[in-house]
C-alpha cells in the first residue's frame, strides 16, 4: 500500500509522515529538503553531520525539524550508521546521545525521539500500538543483505514482547526500483545469501542489475511474520525527486542527509 502525506509548518519545515501511522497517534517525520539553513548542494534542510556543513546550520535545522515534528530536539537519541546490522535498546540514560557504529534503534520509552539519516538508503519505521513500541533502522543494500529489518523487529519481540502481527512498517521515501543499479560483485553477493532474486533484482544492461529495495525489504518483512496490510510504503524514489530528498547517487556524492524523527 502507497501512503504517504506532507505538512507544512508554520517554520518553513516540509516533511512526510504516514497517516495509518498518524490516525494511530505516532509522532513521527521524515524531513524534505525545503526549510532549513544551509546552502548550495545542502540546500536547505541538511540533517547529516558527516557532510559539509557548520554546525550551526546542523543545530538550527535540527531544532526546526524537531519543532514540526513536535519532539523534544533536547531529547533526540540519533545514530553513528555504517551499513551494518547493530540495532541499539535505548532508554533515558541516552536522551540527547548520538550512538556509534548503530543502524537501528528501538524504545518504548515515551519522549524519547529517534532520529536516523538517509539519502538513498531504505527507511524502516516500525510500531507496535499494543506494547507500545518503536523501532527505525537504515537498510541501503547492506543493511537489507544482512536483514536489518527482521533484526530490528526481532530486538523489539525479545526486549518488548512485541508480536509481529500488531505491527506496522513503514517503508520510506528511498532510491526506487527503475533507478539503482548493481554491478555484478554486489549481485554475486547478494547472491550468495539470496540464491533467488528474480523477486527484487532485474538484469538490465551486461553485468549489471536493478535492484528493487523496496520489494526485497517487503518480502523481509513478511517473512517476519508481519501482515502484508500492515505495511505501507512512501513510493517516492529519492533519486528521480532529488529536488524534496536528498539523493546521494543523484547529486554524484555530494547531497546532504533527510532524517526521520519517530517517538512514543
Amino acid at each position: 500500500m502507497v501512503e504517504l502525506n506532507f505538512a507544512v509548518h508554520e517554520n518553513g519545515v516540509r516533511w512526510a509522515f504516514f497517516p495509518k501511522f498518524q490516525a494511530k497517534g505516532l509522532r513521527h517525520g521524515i524531513s524534505t529538503r525545503e526549510g532549513g539553513n544551509s546552502v548550495q548542494e545542502l540546500a536547505t534542510l541538511n540533517l547529516g553531520v558527516k557532510v559539509n556543513d557548520s554546525a550551526e546550520n546542523l543545530r538550527i535545522n535540527r531544532r526546526k525539524f524537531c519543532e514540526a515534528v513536535g519532539v523534544d530536539v533536547n531529547r533526540v537519541v540519533a545514530s553513528g550508521q555504517i551499513h551494518g546490522d547493530h540495532v541499539a535498546v535505548v532508554d533515558e540514560r541516552q536522551a540527547g546521545q548520538r550512538l556509534a557504529d548503530t543502524d537501528g534503534l528501538v524504545t518504548c520509552t515515551p519522549n524519547l525521539p529517534l532520529l536516523l539519516f538517509f539519502a538513498d538508503c531504505v527507511p524502516l519505521l516500525f510500531y507496535d500500538p499494543v506494547r507500545r513500541v518503536i523501532g527505525l533502522s537504515h537498510a541501503g543494500w547492506k543493511g537489507t543483505f544482512r536483514s536489518i529489518g527482521p533484526r530490528t523487529l526481532s530486538v523489539m519481540q525479545h526486549a518488548f514482547g512485541t508480536d509481529p502481527e500488531d505491527c506496522l512498517v513503514g517503508i520510506g521515501p528511498s532510491i526506487g526500483p527503475d533507478d539503482y543499479e548493481v554491478d555484478e560483485p554486489v549481485m554475486t553477493e547478494i547472491q550468495s545469501r539470496w540464491p533467488s532474486t528474480d523477486s527484487f533484482a532485474r538484469a538490465c544492461r551486461p553485468g549489471h542489475w536493478m535492484l528493487n529495495l523496496w520489494e526485497w525489504n517487503r518480502q523481509q518483512m513478511l517473512e517476519a511474520g508481519i501482515s502484508d496490510s500492515n505495511i505501507v510504503l512512501g513510493g517516492i524514489s529519492t533519486a528521480q525527486h532529488s529536488d524534496l530528498f536528498f539523493s546521494h547517487r543523484a547529486s554524484g556524492g555530494k547531497a546532504g542527509r533527510f532524517g526521520v524523527l519517530m517517538s512514543l
